[in-house]
C-alpha cells in the first residue's frame, strides 16, 4: 500500500504530466490547423496558439524551477548540516530526491528548448509570457535568498543556531537569481524588465530602511543606557539583527537600484517609486515618528504620563528618533535624485513633488485639527476617559504636535504651488497634477465626511432611543464630530480652489472653453523636435492643442520653430496628429486614438 508521505509526490507528478501533455497537445493542434488552412490561416489562429503555448510553457517552467531549487537546496542543506544523517528523514528526503531527480532535469530540458526559441524567434523574447516569467522568477528568488541570507548572517554572529538548510537555500536561490538576471537579457526589451527592476528596487529600499532604522535604534538604546540583553562581544541581539537586515537590503537595493534602475528611463513607474515611495514615504515616516516623539516629550514635561520613570516612558524614543532620521535621509536622497527634474523650471515632476509633500503635511495637520476638536468636546463634556493613552491634556498635546509638524510642511509646498499658479496661470491650470490633487482631496474628504456623518447620526439616534441624549452622548460622538468638521472644512476649501481654477481657466484658456461648445480638442504627439517645456507651452497656447513631446533615441533632436509647427498643425485636417521632425522638415500624420 502506498504511504501517505508519497501522496504529495504523486499529485505533483500527475499535475506535471497534465501540464506537459497540455503543452504538447496545444502545439500539435496549432501545427495541424496551420497545415489544414495553409498560409491564409496563419493570422489569428497562430497568434492564439502561441499565446496558449506560452502560458503553459512559462507556467510549467516557473513551477519546475521552484520545485528543482527546493529539492537541490534541501539535499545541499543535509550535506552542510553538521552531524546530520542522510537517510534519517525518509519522507523529506524522498520529496527532495524527487524534486532533484525529476523536476531539475525537466526544468533543464524545458529551459534549453525555451532558450533555443528565444534565439530563433525575436518575437518570443518580446512576448508578455517571457517578461512575466522573468519578473516572477527574479522576485521569488530575490525574496527567498534575502530571507535565507538574513538567517545565515544571524547564525554567523551567533544570535541564532546554525542550520545548513538556510545556507544551502541562500546559495541555491542566489544562483537562481543571478542566472535569471543574465538569461537572454540582451534580447529582452528594456520595457519588459522594468517591473522586476522597480519591484526589486522597492524590496531592497524597504528592507534597507527597516534595517537602518533597527540598527540605529539599537545603537541609540545602547548609548542612552536603555539596552537589554547582550550577546556576542557585548553587542545586543537587536543591533546584530538590524545590521543583518541592513546588509541584505543594501545588497538587493544596490543590485537593482544603484547599478540598474537609477540610470533607467524616468517613466511613470520610476517616478512613482521615487516620488511616492522615496520622497513622500520617507517624509511621512519622518513626520509620524517625529510627531510621536514630540508628543512623548510634551506629555512627560507638562502632560499626564502613565509611566512612573523616564526610562519606562521613553523606552520607545530611540526607535522613534531612528525612524525620523532614516525617513529624512530617504526623503533627502530621493529628492537629490529628482534634483535635475526639479531645477528644470516648472515641470510635472516638480508639481508632483510639491503636491505630494503638501498632501503629507495636510494629513498631519488635519489629524491635529481633529484632535483639537475632540479635546474641546471632551472638555465641554467634562469627561475623564482616555483619549490617546492619557487625559484630555495629552490629547491636546498630540493635536499641537501634529499641527506644529504638519502645517509648516503643507504651507510651504502649497504656497509654492500657489505662487506658480499666480505667475503662470495658464500652465498651472492645465496641469493634470494640480487637477488630480484638488479632485482627489475633495473626493476623499467628502467621502470621509459622509461616513463620519452616518456614524454621528447613528450614535445620536441610538442614545435618543435608549433614553435620552446627555453628556455621555457628547463624549461618544467626539471623534465622528471632529472628523466630520475637519473633513468638511478641507473638502470645501479644495472645492473652492478647484472651482476658482475652472472659472479662471474658462477665462484664460478660450480654446479649452470652446471645446464645451462643440469644437474639436486636438492632441498632437511631437516626435524628434528640439522643443523644451516652455516651447511646448507656447505651442499649446498659440495653436490650442494638447502637445506631448517625445525624443528619438537614434538621432539628435531636429531644430524647428514654433511658427513652422503652428503652420503645419493648422494646415492638417481636423483630428489628432503625430508630427515627425526630421532633416527634410515636418511630416504630419493624422491618427485616431
Amino acid at each position: 500500500m502506498i504511504g501517505f508521505g508519497l501522496l504529495p509526490v504523486l499529485v505533483l507528478l500527475v499535475v506535471l504530466a497534465v501540464l506537459v501533455g497540455g503543452v504538447v497537445l496545444v502545439v500539435r493542434l496549432v501545427r495541424r490547423r496551420g497545415d489544414d488552412h495553409g498560409p491564409a490561416g496563419d493570422g489569428a489562429s497562430t497568434s492564439a496558439g502561441h499565446a496558449v503555448r506560452r502560458f503553459f510553457q512559462y507556467l510549467l517552467l516557473l513551477g519546475l524551477l521552484v520545485a528543482a531549487a527546493s529539492g537541490v537546496s534541501g539535499l545541499l542543506g543535509r550535506l552542510l548540516e553538521p552531524g546530520a544523517e542522510l537517510v534519517r528523514d525518509d519522507a523529506g528526503l524522498a520529496l527532495q530526491l524527487t524534486f532533484t531527480l525529476i523536476a531539475l532535469p525537466l526544468w533543464g530540458a524545458l529551459a534549453v528548448w525555451t532558450d533555443r526559441r528565444l534565439g530563433r524567434d525575436p518575437g518570443e523574447a518580446r512576448s508578455p509570457g517571457w517578461a512575466v516569467y522573468l519578473t516572477l522568477a527574479g522576485l521569488i528568488s530575490l525574496v527567498v535568498a534575502m530571507v535565507a541570507w538574513h538567517g545565515t548572517l544571524l547564525a554567523t554572529v551567533g544570535t541564532q543556531d546554525y542550520r545548513g538548510g538556510q545556507l544551502a537555500t541562500a546559495l541555491v536561490w542566489t544562483l537562481v537569481w543571478a542566472g535569471h538576471r543574465w538569461w537572454r537579457r540582451g534580447a529582452t526589451p528594456t520595457a519588459h524588465l522594468a517591473a522586476e527592476r522597480l519591484l526589486g528596487s522597492l524590496v531592497g529600499l524597504v528592507t534597507t530602511v527597516a534595517g537602518a532604522t533597527q540598527l540605529l535604534a539599537a545603537s541609540l538604546r545602547e548609548l542612552l543606557g536603555l539596552g537589554g540583553e547582550t550577546l556576542v562581544g557585548g553587542l545586543p541581539a537587536a543591533l546584530l539583527d538590524g545590521a543583518a537586515v541592513l546588509v541584505v537590503g543594501a545588497a538587493a537595493w544596490t543590485a537593482y537600484w544603484l547599478l540598474d534602475t537609477l540610470r533607467a528611463r524616468r517613466g511613470t513607474g520610476w517616478l512613482v517609486l521615487v516620488l511616492l515611495v522615496g520622497v513622500a514615504g520617507g517624509l511621512l515616516m519622518a513626520v509620524v515618528a517625529a510627531s510621536v516623539l514630540g508628543w512623548d516629550v510634551l506629555v512627560w514635561l507638562v502632560g499626564d504620563p502613565t509611566e512612573r520613570t523616564a526610562t519606562e516612558h521613553f523606552a520607545g524614543a530611540p526607535g522613534l528618533l531612528a525612524a525620523s532620521l532614516v525617513g529624512l535621509l530617504a526623503w533627502w536622497y530621493h529628492r537629490e535624485v529628482l534634483d535635475p527634474g526639479l531645477r528644470r523650471g516648472r515641470t510635472e515632476v516638480r508639481r508632483v513633488y510639491e503636491y505630494a509633500l503638501a498632501a503629507v503635511g495636510l494629513v498631519a495637520a488635519g489629524a491635529g485639527l481633529v484632535m483639537v476638536l475632540v479635546t474641546l468636546v471632551e472638555a465641554i463634556a467634562a469627561g475623564s476617559d482616555l483619549v490617546v493613552g492619557g487625559s484630555a491634556l495629552n490629547a491636546l498635546l498630540a493635536a499641537l504636535v501634529l499641527l506644529a509638524v504638519g502645517l509648516p510642511v503643507w504651507w510651504w509646498h502649497w504656497r509654492q504651488a500657489q505662487h506658480a499658479r499666480a505667475a503662470a496661470a495658464a500652465e498651472e491650470l492645465t496641469s493634470p497634477t494640480r487637477r488630480t490633487y484638488l479632485l482627489v482631496l475633495f473626493g476623499v474628504m467628502g467621502v470621509t465626511a459622509v461616513v463620519a456623518l452616518l456614524v454621528l447620526v447613528y450614535q445620536l439616534l441610538e442614545d435618543a432611543l435608549a433614553g435620552g441624549i446627555d453628556l455621555e452622548t457628547m463624549r461618544s460622538i467626539r471623534f465622528p464630530l471632529g472628523i466630520l468638521a475637519t473633513a468638511s472644512l478641507l473638502s470645501a476649501y479644495h472645492w473652492t480652489v478647484f472651482r476658482t481654477d475652472r472659472e479662471d481657466g474658462a477665462r484664460l484658456l478660450p480654446t479649452t472653453a470652446g471645446t464645451r461648445t462643440g469644437h474639436v480638442d486636438r492632441w498632437v504627439l511631437l516626435v524628434g523636435a528640439a522643443l523644451d517645456e516652455d516651447g511646448a507651452a507656447q505651442l499649446r497656447r498659440s495653436a490650442g492643442v494638447a502637445v506631448q513631446v517625445v525624443r528619438r533615441t537614434d538621432r539628435q533632436p531636429a531644430p524647428v520653430s514654433l511658427e513652422e509647427l503652428g503652420g503645419a498643425i493648422g494646415a492638417a485636417p481636423p483630428g489628432d496628429l503625430v508630427v515627425l521632425a526630421g532633416d527634410d522638415g515636418l511630416l504630419v500624420v493624422p491618427v485616431e486614438r
